[in-house]
């Protein structure tokens, strides 16, 4: 080949994984099959040459199903309001379920708990610890709307459909804690 020759680069007419003719479809040979297995494992090798080889690790989270992640920034944004209206107005909230306690009671049980959970896991959705936190907290907000479905109580009929959508929430959080308690991460160290 002489200087006077020029090549261009032609890439294999084909499709790239999302259907499409996008950067994977330009890589060709064993480079293509370097990325491929990147994009795939948590851990790869690239040659570098003179015999020599660079590994590349990756951390990634692998729920069953990935839902989970989404699931508890869900219940986070949900507690956020919760706290927000826990914490600014105590006293709607206990006229609404019938609460007998002080207002800074109601502040810090209701309000403070849920804002601290609710943040905690808009920040960081993988968060076992504040998940098996929400559901102690739920635990503790089953047992104060059970004894507020009294008949001394005049909104008795709020505090029960309270505890049916609390009943609902500790079954999600049960759910992501579970399943988040059980990820695993690929990431490892060493060859």
């Amino acid at each position: 080949m002489s200087l006077d020759q020029t090549t261009s680069y032609q890439p294999r007419a084909r499709s790239g994984p999302d259907g499409s003719d996008g950067f994977f479809s330009k890589i060709t040979g064993p480079t293509e099959r370097t990325f491929q297995k990147i994009a795939r494992s948590p851990r790869a090798s690239l040659p570098m040459g003179g015999g020599r080889n660079m590994v590349i690790y990756t951390d990634r989270v692998r729920a069953k199903p990935a839902i989970s992640p989404s699931l508890s920034m869900n219940l986070g944004i949900n507690a956020i309001g919760l706290g927000i209206w826990g914490t600014l107005f105590p006293s709607h909230v206990k006229k609404t379920f019938g609460i007998r306690a002080p207002e800074p009671v109601v502040q810090a049980v209701f309000g403070a708990r849920e804002l601290w959970s609710g943040y905690s896991l808009a920040g960081d959705p993988t968060k076992t610890e504040v998940l098996w936190a929400r559901v102690a907290g739920d635990v503790f907000d089953i047992v104060a709307l059970k004894s507020l479905d009294n008949a001394d109580n005049p909104k008795r009929g709020n505090a029960r459909a309270a505890l049916g959508v609390v009943l609902a929430v500790t079954a999600l959080d049960l759910i992501a804690a579970v399943r988040m308690s059980n990820v695993k991460r690929d990431c490892q160290q060493g060859a």
